[in-house]
């Protein structure tokens, strides 16, 4: 006797992101420690850090996520130095000191220091406006989706 083979469709819709840039001269770890304390989420270190295209980085990764509601919130660096050892041919002076390099994540926003990524919309407020608040943060603004013109970047599971 046969058995009967049962076909399930599956329809998977987008999920929208949000994106709010942030211009602060402290380090990630400092902004998700503010984050941890002044809000309902938990931001941890990933195991994982980022590069980009050119297989530059890291950049470092802070994630958070609630399995009940499917919301995930990403903090990342959008700088990194890279540090390459120079010729001996050039190098004339009296220390080996290695060129240094601030590559971007992101290049078409090269001033943005930090970017926080979400699924909820009112999560992303919420945090807009705790961060607002903190002095160390000079400014904190929305980006839309558009206008990151580096789609490959944003992959980041």
């Amino acid at each position: 006797m046969g058995q009967k083979i049962y076909h399930l469709e599956v329809e998977e819709y987008p999920v929208e992101e949000y994106w709010v840039a942030v211009h602060s001269p402290v380090e990630a770890h400092q902004i998700a420690f503010y984050i941890n304390q002044h809000s309902s989420i938990l931001l941890k270190r990933s195991q994982k850090d980022l590069e980009n295209l050119r297989k530059q980085g890291p950049f470092q990764l802070f994630e958070w996520e609630d399995l009940y509601t499917d919301t995930k919130c990403l903090l990342l660096s959008n700088k990194t130095i890279q540090e390459k050892s120079s010729p001996l041919s050039k190098n004339d002076t009296l220390f080996e000191l290695p060129e240094r390099n601030e590559v971007s994540l992101f290049t078409e926003f090269k001033q943005a220091d930090f970017f926080i990524k979400s699924s909820d919309n009112t999560l992303l407020t919420t945090l807009q406006n705790k961060l607002r608040k903190w002095p160390l943060i000079s400014m904190c603004y929305r980006i839309s989706l558009e206008k990151i013109s580096s789609q490959s970047n944003q992959i980041l599971e």
